[in-house]
Order: C-alpha cells, then sequence, then structure tokens
C-alpha cells in the first residue's frame, strides 16, 4: 500500500478525527462496529491495531516432522526455530526408529528452552506448550539475570584454571545451559515485539527500534558465558596448577575483562553514555594487556602445552573485554535521541 495523506477534522468542538484507508481495513478485516487500539509510540506516532490482534500470538499450532534419515540435531533445531517465532504450541510427530531424535529434542527442551513443557506425549507424538508469559519476565531483568550468572562463570572459570580446580570448573560449564535458557527466551520475545509492535511496551521496551540492541547485548552476553565455560574446559584439561608467574598476567587480564564486562551492563541499565564510552578505552586497553601477555609466555620456561593453554585462555579474555565493549556502543546507540 502506498502513503496517503488525510485531513484531520474536528467534530463536536473537541474530537478530532481521521478516516482509515478502505484497503487496509478491508485486509485486516476491519467492519462498522468493530473496535481499534490507538497505541501512542515514542517516536511520536501512533500505532493503530485492531482489537483482536492487540495481544495476539501465533494462533496456529506449529507442526515437526522428525524422519529417521533426519539428523537428531536438525530436528532440534527446527523445533527452536518454531520456538524463537513465538508459537506457542509445537507438536513433533516422530516416524519408526527416531528414539534418539526424542531422547535429543526432551533434553534439549529441560536444558535450553525457558517455560516449554511437554503436555501430551505418546509412541509418535509429542505436544509442548511455552507456558511462561512475557510481562512475567521482561527483556531487561532477563537480560540482567543472564548477565549475572555469565558474570559468575567469567569470575569462577579464572578461578578454577588458576587453582586447577576441576569440580568447579565443571559447575561453571553447566551454567552455560541456564545462559542459554535466558538467550533463547529473550531472542524469542524480541522477535514477537518485532512482528507484533503492541508487544514491546509489554516486554519492557518503550521503542521497538531498542529490539535490535538489545538482541545485540543478549548474543554478546551469551558469548561472554561460552568464553568462560571456554575457560572452564581448559581448567579441566590440566593435570596440575601452573605456576603463579604464567598465571599473573592472564589474572590481571581476567580482572579487567570482567570489570570492562560488568561496568558496560552497568551503564547499559542506566544508559549511561559517558560510562560507556569510558567501556570502549578500557576495552582497548585489555585487549593490549593481553596481547603483552601472549608474548611474554615465549619467554617463559613453560612446556608447550601449558603455553598453548594459557594462550587459549588469554584469547577468551580478550574476546569477553570486547563483548563489553560491543554492549557499550549498543548503550550509546540506544541512548542517542532518534530523528523526528
Amino acid at each position: 500500500m502506498s502513503i496517503e495523506f488525510r485531513r484531520v477534522q474536528l467534530t463536536g468542538g473537541a474530537t478530532y478525527v481521521v478516516s482509515l484507508p478502505k484497503e487496509w481495513a478491508r485486509s485486516v478485516g476491519l467492519k462498522p462496529g468493530h473496535q481499534v487500539a490507538l497505541i501512542p509510540q515514542a517516536d511520536s506516532s501512533l500505532l493503530i491495531v485492531p482489537r483482536g490482534e492487540v495481544k495476539g500470538g501465533w494462533s496456529l499450532e506449529a507442526v515437526v516432522e522428525v524422519s529417521q534419515s533426519m539428523d537428531p540435531e536438525v530436528a532440534v533445531r527446527n523445533f527452536i526455530s518454531y520456538y524463537l517465532t513465538g508459537h506457542e504450541t509445537i507438536r513433533v510427530r516422530f516416524q519408526q526408529g527416531t528414539s534418539k531424535h526424542r531422547a535429543m529434542l526432551k533434553e534439549t527442551i529441560r536444558r535450553k528452552l525457558m517455560g516449554v513443557e511437554i503436555i501430551e506425549e505418546s509412541a509418535d507424538e509429542m505436544l509442548t506448550q511455552c507456558l511462561i508469559g512475557y510481562s512475567e519476565l521482561p527483556v531487561k531483568r532477563a537480560l540482567s539475570r543472564m548477565s549475572i550468572i555469565a558474570s559468575s562463570m567469567h569470575r569462577d572459570a579464572s578461578t578454577a584454571y588458576a587453582n586447577c580446580d576441576h569440580g568447579l570448573a565443571s559447575e561453571v560449564v553447566a551454567r552455560d545451559d541456564e545462559v542459554d535458557r535466558f538467550y533463547f527466551f529473550i531472542v524469542r520475545q524480541l522477535k514477537m515485539a518485532v512482528q507484533n509492535r503492541s508487544l514491546s511496551e509489554e516486554i519492557g521496551l518503550g521503542n521497538p527500534r531498542d529490539c535490535l540492541g538489545y538482541r545485540l547485548v543478549a548474543k554478546s552476553i551469551e558469548r561472554v558465558a561460552d568464553h568462560a565455560a571456554r575457560i572452564a574446559y581448559m581448567a579441566l584439561s590440566l593435570d596440575t596448577k601452573l605456576g603463579s608467574e604464567a598465571l599473573d598476567d592472564a589474572l590481571k587480564v581476567s580482572e579487567q575483562a570482567g570489570q570492562v564486562y560488568s561496568e558496560s551492563m552497568k551503564a547499559l541499565e542506566s544508559l549511561d553514555v559517558n560510562a560507556a564510552h569510558q567501556c570502549i578505552s578500557k576495552a582497548a586497553e585489555v585487549v593490549e594487556a593481553g596481547r603483552k601477555a601472549v608474548e611474554k609466555l615465549v619467554k617463559l620456561n613453560l612446556d608447550v602445552k601449558s603455553i598453548v593453554s594459557l594462550s587459549l585462555v588469554l584469547d577468551s579474555l580478550r574476546r569477553v573485554a570486547e563483548y563489553g565493549a560491543d554492549i557499550a556502543e549498543v548503550t550509546i546507540n540506544l541512548a542517542t535521541p532518534t530523528r523526528r
């Protein structure tokens, strides 16, 4: 439909009236006597939504077909794609010889998908439903919880590596699933908000343009957790504790990277542009400190395995700082006023 300009009229001395395009009204099923919702937007526009679609999601049930020849991971990815696009119910149909697929799918639902419950199950079908609503866990609150877990993973992964603590390292690896649960749930909310602008305020965002920014933040937090898990895996591969001389620089870089990440999240929460700029500058300093630490490793009397291990850890720490800088950049963008 092309853009139409309509004159605003005054009726009754107090009411402003503008007519709706007939083609649009017909396309959405509006008839005389129907109601529409008028939702003010942060950009000074007015969103007009047919009443029945104000909180509408996917009314149709999604169906995932699983065959014996299908890779189990493909079945899992297909299921997650329907979850992310906002379907409330997803029915999975299993052909013969797909017990492995069923087991992997159920394990993924349990570990990685928030609010999804199996409400019916038979020999050849499984019906799931997402029982958690958007208002119960808005995007910003979910991001905060996700960030706290990722921050603790980063801290504990460095401790586990320094102390060769396999028990703590295993706990860090397990916590990565919890971060993934929040990540998928947040992406689900943001995708629904893009498809239905009236959901933006319900999930805690005043402006639909913020959806892209918070999507990037969620991905950065998820990657911070991934690198914490990577460091934890490196701790699990250690046979003995490394010497303090080899660890000192890495621990300093870890502390600095963790500070950049934590401060970037604080800047995001308050939309503090000055703090965000400081985080970006500090991230560059962490990257340089990490580079010097890697150069210093070569001069130490270490075996090849230890050098490789520490190099990989320092690389992950560098990435944590860079993801903090990415979050800070998003903060600056979100705090910048939109063009009127």
